[in-house]
Protein backbone atom coordinates (compact mmCIF):
# COMPACT_ATOMS: atom_id res chain seq x y z
CA UNK A 1 0.00 0.00 0.00
CA UNK A 2 2.80 2.36 0.95
CA UNK A 3 3.86 1.89 -2.53
CA UNK A 4 1.24 2.61 -4.52
CA UNK A 5 0.79 5.75 -2.60
CA UNK A 6 4.37 6.90 -2.90
CA UNK A 7 4.14 6.28 -6.65
CA UNK A 8 0.90 8.15 -6.91
CA UNK A 9 2.22 11.07 -5.48
CA UNK A 10 5.24 10.90 -8.51
CA UNK A 11 2.40 10.70 -10.75
CA UNK A 12 0.58 13.74 -9.18
CA UNK A 13 3.86 15.45 -9.02
CA UNK A 14 4.48 14.25 -12.89
CA UNK A 15 1.18 15.86 -13.90
CA UNK A 16 2.12 19.22 -11.98
CA UNK A 17 5.08 19.48 -13.36
CA UNK A 18 3.97 19.74 -17.21
CA UNK A 19 0.76 21.57 -16.23
CA UNK A 20 -1.67 18.58 -16.67
CA UNK A 21 -4.36 20.25 -14.51
CA UNK A 22 -7.38 22.15 -14.37
CA UNK A 23 -7.27 25.44 -11.88
CA UNK A 24 -10.61 27.29 -10.22
CA UNK A 25 -10.44 29.47 -7.55
CA UNK A 26 -11.98 28.11 -3.92
CA UNK A 27 -12.13 31.32 -1.82
CA UNK A 28 -8.61 32.66 -1.47
CA UNK A 29 -6.52 29.79 -3.02
CA UNK A 30 -6.00 28.25 -6.51
CA UNK A 31 -7.00 24.36 -6.51
CA UNK A 32 -5.15 22.33 -8.90
CA UNK A 33 -8.01 19.41 -10.21
CA UNK A 34 -5.52 16.53 -11.58
CA UNK A 35 -6.48 13.44 -13.46
CA UNK A 36 -8.09 10.41 -12.11
CA UNK A 37 -6.01 7.78 -11.47
CA UNK A 38 -7.49 4.41 -12.09
CA UNK A 39 -4.53 1.99 -11.49
CA UNK A 40 -1.09 1.69 -10.86
CA UNK A 41 0.46 -1.54 -11.80
CA UNK A 42 3.71 -2.23 -10.64
CA UNK A 43 6.11 -5.05 -11.50
CA UNK A 44 9.86 -5.55 -12.17
CA UNK A 45 9.80 -4.41 -15.60
CA UNK A 46 7.76 -1.56 -15.17
CA UNK A 47 5.34 0.46 -13.40
CA UNK A 48 2.24 1.14 -15.48
CA UNK A 49 -0.19 4.65 -14.82
CA UNK A 50 -3.92 4.19 -15.96
CA UNK A 51 -5.94 7.38 -15.70
CA UNK A 52 -8.35 9.60 -17.45
CA UNK A 53 -7.94 13.28 -17.97
CA UNK A 54 -10.70 16.23 -16.51
CA UNK A 55 -12.88 17.10 -19.17
CA UNK A 56 -11.23 20.52 -21.04
CA UNK A 57 -7.82 19.15 -20.49
CA UNK A 58 -6.38 19.08 -24.56
CA UNK A 59 -4.73 15.74 -24.94
CA UNK A 60 -2.05 17.21 -27.09
CA UNK A 61 -0.76 18.32 -23.75
CA UNK A 62 1.50 15.24 -23.63
CA UNK A 63 3.30 16.02 -27.50
CA UNK A 64 4.31 19.08 -26.29
CA UNK A 65 5.12 18.46 -22.19
CA UNK A 66 6.22 15.11 -22.47
CA UNK A 67 9.99 16.42 -21.23
CA UNK A 68 7.83 17.40 -17.89
CA UNK A 69 6.77 13.90 -17.82
CA UNK A 70 10.51 13.08 -17.95
CA UNK A 71 11.32 14.81 -15.51
CA UNK A 72 9.83 13.37 -12.31
CA UNK A 73 9.24 10.01 -14.07
CA UNK A 74 12.60 9.27 -16.00
CA UNK A 75 13.41 8.94 -19.66
CA UNK A 76 11.94 5.47 -20.39
CA UNK A 77 8.74 6.74 -20.44
CA UNK A 78 5.82 6.24 -22.98
CA UNK A 79 2.08 7.90 -23.15
CA UNK A 80 -0.49 6.22 -24.64
CA UNK A 81 -3.79 6.68 -25.28
CA UNK A 82 -6.58 9.60 -27.09
CA UNK A 83 -9.41 12.05 -26.18
CA UNK A 84 -9.39 11.01 -22.07
CA UNK A 85 -7.98 7.57 -21.37
CA UNK A 86 -4.28 7.50 -21.33
CA UNK A 87 -2.03 5.44 -19.58
CA UNK A 88 1.56 6.14 -18.50
CA UNK A 89 4.65 3.41 -18.59
CA UNK A 90 7.65 3.80 -16.78
CA UNK A 91 10.12 1.59 -18.28
CA UNK A 92 12.69 -0.12 -15.39
CA UNK A 93 15.26 -1.80 -18.69
CA UNK A 94 17.40 -0.01 -20.89
CA UNK A 95 16.79 -0.18 -24.29
CA UNK A 96 19.41 -2.68 -26.12
CA UNK A 97 21.89 0.15 -28.03
CA UNK A 98 22.57 -2.34 -30.99
CA UNK A 99 20.05 -4.61 -32.84
CA UNK A 100 21.70 -6.65 -35.23
CA UNK A 101 19.81 -7.99 -38.36
CA UNK A 102 19.69 -12.04 -38.40
CA UNK A 103 17.17 -13.22 -40.65
CA UNK A 104 17.06 -16.64 -38.86
CA UNK A 105 16.38 -15.12 -35.50
CA UNK A 106 13.11 -13.70 -36.44
CA UNK A 107 11.72 -15.94 -39.48
CA UNK A 108 9.37 -18.07 -37.49
CA UNK A 109 7.84 -15.29 -36.33
CA UNK A 110 7.14 -14.19 -40.09
CA UNK A 111 6.77 -17.06 -41.92
CA UNK A 112 2.82 -16.62 -42.53
CA UNK A 113 3.09 -12.57 -43.28
CA UNK A 114 1.66 -11.97 -46.54
CA UNK A 115 4.57 -9.09 -46.83
CA UNK A 116 6.55 -8.79 -43.53
CA UNK A 117 8.31 -6.02 -42.14
CA UNK A 118 11.07 -6.35 -39.37
CA UNK A 119 12.16 -3.20 -38.07
CA UNK A 120 13.97 -3.64 -34.64
CA UNK A 121 13.43 -4.53 -30.60
CA UNK A 122 11.16 -3.06 -28.34
CA UNK A 123 12.65 -2.24 -24.45
CA UNK A 124 11.73 -6.00 -23.76
CA UNK A 125 13.51 -7.51 -26.44
CA UNK A 126 10.80 -7.86 -28.61
CA UNK A 127 11.32 -7.80 -32.49
CA UNK A 128 8.21 -4.60 -33.77
CA UNK A 129 7.21 -6.21 -36.99
CA UNK A 130 4.03 -5.92 -38.76
CA UNK A 131 2.33 -7.57 -42.10
CA UNK A 132 2.46 -4.79 -44.81
CA UNK A 133 -0.70 -6.69 -46.68
CA UNK A 134 -2.82 -5.11 -43.45
CA UNK A 135 -0.93 -2.35 -42.78
CA UNK A 136 0.16 -0.78 -46.60
CA UNK A 137 1.98 2.17 -46.26
CA UNK A 138 4.82 3.19 -44.49
CA UNK A 139 6.72 6.28 -43.90
CA UNK A 140 9.97 7.14 -42.24
CA UNK A 141 11.91 9.94 -41.33
CA UNK A 142 14.65 11.44 -38.95
CA UNK A 143 17.73 13.17 -39.07
CA UNK A 144 20.94 12.11 -40.66
CA UNK A 145 22.27 9.30 -38.83
CA UNK A 146 18.97 8.48 -37.62
CA UNK A 147 19.18 5.18 -38.95
CA UNK A 148 16.62 5.28 -42.33
CA UNK A 149 19.15 3.45 -44.84
CA UNK A 150 19.71 0.65 -42.86
CA UNK A 151 16.22 0.45 -41.89
CA UNK A 152 15.04 1.00 -45.68
CA UNK A 153 17.89 -2.52 -46.63
CA UNK A 154 16.53 -4.15 -43.58
CA UNK A 155 12.60 -3.96 -44.29
CA UNK A 156 14.62 -4.85 -48.58
CA UNK A 157 16.18 -7.59 -47.61
CA UNK A 158 13.43 -9.56 -45.39
CA UNK A 159 10.98 -9.01 -48.48
CA UNK A 160 13.34 -10.47 -51.23
CA UNK A 161 14.45 -13.13 -48.66
CA UNK A 162 10.81 -14.46 -47.81
CA UNK A 163 9.18 -13.97 -50.46
CA UNK A 164 9.90 -15.17 -54.83
CA UNK A 165 9.47 -12.32 -57.81
CA UNK A 166 6.05 -14.40 -58.14
CA UNK A 167 4.87 -13.19 -55.00
CA UNK A 168 6.45 -9.98 -55.00
CA UNK A 169 7.58 -7.02 -57.21
CA UNK A 170 9.58 -4.10 -56.06
CA UNK A 171 9.25 -0.53 -57.84
CA UNK A 172 12.02 1.58 -56.10
CA UNK A 173 13.00 5.07 -56.43
CA UNK A 174 16.77 6.61 -55.40
CA UNK A 175 16.75 10.18 -55.05
CA UNK A 176 19.06 11.19 -52.59
CA UNK A 177 21.60 8.28 -54.78
CA UNK A 178 22.51 6.96 -51.59
CA UNK A 179 21.28 3.81 -50.18
CA UNK A 180 18.78 1.57 -52.60
CA UNK A 181 21.51 1.02 -55.65
CA UNK A 182 22.53 -1.95 -53.77
CA UNK A 183 19.31 -3.36 -55.02
CA UNK A 184 19.94 -3.31 -58.99
CA UNK A 185 19.70 -6.33 -60.98
CA UNK A 186 17.74 -7.82 -57.70
CA UNK A 187 14.95 -10.62 -59.64
CA UNK A 188 12.39 -9.01 -57.53
CA UNK A 189 13.32 -5.78 -58.84
CA UNK A 190 10.91 -4.00 -61.83
CA UNK A 191 12.43 -0.88 -61.70
CA UNK A 192 15.05 1.35 -59.97
CA UNK A 193 15.21 5.16 -60.77
CA UNK A 194 17.09 7.83 -59.23
CA UNK A 195 15.72 10.93 -60.77
CA UNK A 196 12.71 12.60 -61.54
CA UNK A 197 12.40 11.83 -65.36
CA UNK A 198 13.57 8.44 -64.76
CA UNK A 199 10.30 7.52 -62.49
CA UNK A 200 7.88 8.39 -65.51
CA UNK A 201 8.59 5.32 -67.36
CA UNK A 202 7.82 2.94 -64.59
CA UNK A 203 5.23 4.85 -62.31
CA UNK A 204 2.99 5.19 -65.61
CA UNK A 205 3.09 1.41 -66.14
CA UNK A 206 2.58 1.08 -62.44
CA UNK A 207 -0.30 3.26 -62.51
CA UNK A 208 -1.66 1.22 -65.79
CA UNK A 209 -1.05 -1.78 -63.81
CA UNK A 210 -3.59 -0.31 -60.78
CA UNK A 211 -6.12 0.47 -63.39
CA UNK A 212 -5.73 -3.10 -64.86
CA UNK A 213 -6.27 -4.68 -61.31
CA UNK A 214 -9.27 -2.23 -60.24
CA UNK A 215 -10.65 -3.90 -63.72
CA UNK A 216 -10.41 -7.25 -62.59
CA UNK A 217 -12.00 -6.64 -59.42
CA UNK A 218 -14.91 -5.33 -61.33
CA UNK A 219 -15.02 -8.10 -63.28
CA UNK A 220 -15.04 -10.63 -60.74
CA UNK A 221 -17.12 -8.96 -58.36
CA UNK A 222 -14.55 -8.45 -55.38
CA UNK A 223 -13.56 -5.75 -53.56
CA UNK A 224 -10.00 -6.81 -52.87
CA UNK A 225 -7.35 -8.96 -54.99
CA UNK A 226 -7.69 -11.71 -51.94
CA UNK A 227 -10.69 -12.23 -53.50
CA UNK A 228 -9.55 -13.08 -57.39
CA UNK A 229 -9.80 -16.55 -58.01
CA UNK A 230 -6.05 -15.84 -59.36
CA UNK A 231 -3.25 -15.04 -57.45
CA UNK A 232 -1.53 -11.48 -58.11
CA UNK A 233 1.77 -10.76 -56.85
CA UNK A 234 2.19 -7.78 -54.17
CA UNK A 235 3.61 -4.38 -55.90
CA UNK A 236 5.92 -2.77 -53.10
CA UNK A 237 7.11 1.22 -53.99
CA UNK A 238 9.73 2.71 -52.59
CA UNK A 239 10.41 6.37 -52.64
CA UNK A 240 13.45 7.79 -50.79
CA UNK A 241 13.73 11.25 -50.26
CA UNK A 242 10.13 12.25 -51.56
CA UNK A 243 10.91 15.89 -50.80
CA UNK A 244 13.02 15.63 -54.05
CA UNK A 245 9.86 15.84 -56.39
CA UNK A 246 7.62 17.62 -54.38
CA UNK A 247 7.22 20.05 -57.38
CA UNK A 248 6.37 17.14 -59.86
CA UNK A 249 2.95 17.32 -59.12
CA UNK A 250 2.33 14.38 -61.79
CA UNK A 251 4.34 11.93 -59.45
CA UNK A 252 3.31 13.30 -56.50
CA UNK A 253 -0.34 12.60 -57.25
CA UNK A 254 0.12 9.26 -58.08
CA UNK A 255 2.14 8.28 -55.36
CA UNK A 256 -1.06 9.73 -53.88
CA UNK A 257 -3.23 7.24 -55.64
CA UNK A 258 -0.84 4.60 -54.37
CA UNK A 259 -1.41 5.61 -50.97
CA UNK A 260 -5.18 5.80 -50.99
CA UNK A 261 -5.83 3.07 -53.45
CA UNK A 262 -3.40 0.43 -53.24
CA UNK A 263 -4.35 -1.50 -50.22
CA UNK A 264 -7.20 -3.37 -52.40
CA UNK A 265 -5.16 -3.44 -55.62
CA UNK A 266 -2.10 -5.05 -53.46
CA UNK A 267 -0.08 -1.84 -54.38
CA UNK A 268 1.93 -0.59 -51.22
CA UNK A 269 4.20 2.44 -50.40
CA UNK A 270 7.05 3.03 -48.34
CA UNK A 271 8.66 7.10 -48.21
CA UNK A 272 11.61 8.00 -46.65
CA UNK A 273 12.01 11.52 -46.02
CA UNK A 274 15.08 13.20 -43.94
CA UNK A 275 12.75 16.25 -42.91
CA UNK A 276 9.35 15.64 -43.00
CA UNK A 277 7.85 17.94 -45.47
CA UNK A 278 4.87 19.46 -44.16
CA UNK A 279 3.25 20.74 -47.60
CA UNK A 280 3.85 16.98 -48.87
CA UNK A 281 2.12 15.69 -45.75
CA UNK A 282 -0.67 18.18 -45.58
CA UNK A 283 -1.83 16.53 -48.84
CA UNK A 284 -3.55 13.51 -49.44
CA UNK A 285 -1.09 11.57 -48.19
CA UNK A 286 -1.64 12.13 -44.40
CA UNK A 287 -4.62 10.42 -43.77
CA UNK A 288 -3.38 7.31 -45.81
CA UNK A 289 0.05 6.44 -43.88
CA UNK A 290 -0.84 3.74 -41.92
CA UNK A 291 2.61 3.04 -40.37
CA UNK A 292 4.61 6.05 -39.15
CA UNK A 293 8.32 5.63 -38.05
CA UNK A 294 10.86 8.36 -36.98
CA UNK A 295 14.25 8.54 -35.70
CA UNK A 296 15.51 11.36 -33.98
CA UNK A 297 13.98 14.95 -35.13
CA UNK A 298 15.29 18.40 -35.29
CA UNK A 299 12.36 19.58 -33.11
CA UNK A 300 8.83 19.34 -31.97
CA UNK A 301 7.50 21.11 -35.08
CA UNK A 302 9.35 18.33 -37.27
CA UNK A 303 8.41 15.64 -34.95
CA UNK A 304 4.66 16.81 -35.47
CA UNK A 305 4.57 17.17 -38.97
CA UNK A 306 6.25 13.46 -39.28
CA UNK A 307 3.22 12.28 -37.06
CA UNK A 308 5.90 10.65 -33.98
CA UNK A 309 4.82 13.39 -31.26
CA UNK A 310 8.02 12.78 -28.91
CA UNK A 311 10.79 12.33 -31.80
CA UNK A 312 12.27 15.27 -31.08
CA UNK A 313 13.57 13.67 -27.33
CA UNK A 314 15.48 11.08 -28.91
CA UNK A 315 18.64 11.05 -27.34
CA UNK A 316 21.57 12.50 -30.46
CA UNK A 317 24.13 9.76 -28.97
CA UNK A 318 21.67 6.98 -29.34
CA UNK A 319 22.43 5.78 -32.85
CA UNK A 320 19.26 3.58 -34.48
CA UNK A 321 16.53 4.51 -31.36
CA UNK A 322 13.49 5.14 -33.17
CA UNK A 323 9.79 5.96 -32.47
CA UNK A 324 7.08 4.32 -34.41
CA UNK A 325 2.88 4.92 -34.16
CA UNK A 326 1.03 2.59 -35.44
CA UNK A 327 -2.04 3.41 -32.97
CA UNK A 328 0.07 3.72 -29.98
CA UNK A 329 3.98 5.38 -29.90
CA UNK A 330 6.04 2.82 -29.06
CA UNK A 331 10.18 3.45 -28.86
CA UNK A 332 12.31 0.86 -30.01
CA UNK A 333 16.09 0.03 -31.34
CA UNK A 334 16.12 -0.12 -35.14
CA UNK A 335 17.76 -3.32 -36.88
CA UNK A 336 21.00 -2.59 -38.48
CA UNK A 337 22.32 -3.85 -41.53
CA UNK A 338 25.35 -2.32 -42.72
CA UNK A 339 26.15 -2.55 -46.67
CA UNK A 340 28.59 -5.39 -46.75
CA UNK A 341 26.08 -7.73 -45.09
CA UNK A 342 23.22 -6.23 -47.33
CA UNK A 343 24.93 -7.39 -50.51
CA UNK A 344 26.27 -10.99 -49.25
CA UNK A 345 22.24 -11.64 -48.40
CA UNK A 346 20.78 -10.87 -51.52
CA UNK A 347 23.73 -11.77 -54.05
CA UNK A 348 21.64 -14.92 -54.57
CA UNK A 349 18.80 -13.45 -55.42
CA UNK A 350 20.66 -11.15 -58.59
CA UNK A 351 20.40 -11.51 -62.02
CA UNK A 352 22.99 -10.29 -64.29
CA UNK A 353 21.40 -7.00 -65.68
CA UNK A 354 24.33 -4.16 -67.22
CA UNK A 355 24.11 -0.60 -65.65
CA UNK A 356 23.60 1.69 -69.02
CA UNK A 357 24.77 4.50 -67.37
CA UNK A 358 25.21 6.51 -64.24
CA UNK A 359 21.64 8.09 -64.69
CA UNK A 360 19.65 5.23 -66.51
CA UNK A 361 16.79 3.60 -64.59
CA UNK A 362 16.92 -0.42 -64.67
CA UNK A 363 13.45 -1.55 -65.90
CA UNK A 364 13.69 -5.72 -65.90
CA UNK A 365 11.12 -7.17 -67.63
CA UNK A 366 8.21 -8.06 -64.88
CA UNK A 367 6.23 -11.24 -64.28
CA UNK A 368 3.51 -9.28 -66.41
CA UNK A 369 5.42 -9.04 -69.79
CA UNK A 370 6.73 -6.08 -71.63
CA UNK A 371 3.41 -4.38 -72.15
CA UNK A 372 2.84 -4.02 -67.98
Amino acid sequence: MFTKLKLRGQLIRAFKNAEVYKSYKRGDRTVHQYPRIHHIDNTDAYTRYSFSLINGINPKVFDDKLWAIKQVLGSNVEVNGKLKNFSITVHKKSMPKLVKYNYEDFKPEIERMELPVVVGKDIYGNYISWDMAELETLLVSGEIGAGKSSLLRAILSTLIKSKSPDEIRLVLADLKRADLGLFHGVEHVDSLSFEAKEMIKPFTKLRAEMYRRGDLLLEHGVTHIKGLPFKLPRIVTVVDEMSIIKKERDLVELIEQIASQGRALGVHLVIAMQRPDADLLKSALKSNLRVRISGRQADATNAKVAGVPGAHEIDAGARGRMMIKIDDIQTFQGVFLDEEECKRMIAPFKKDVPIKSAQTEQLVESIFGEEW
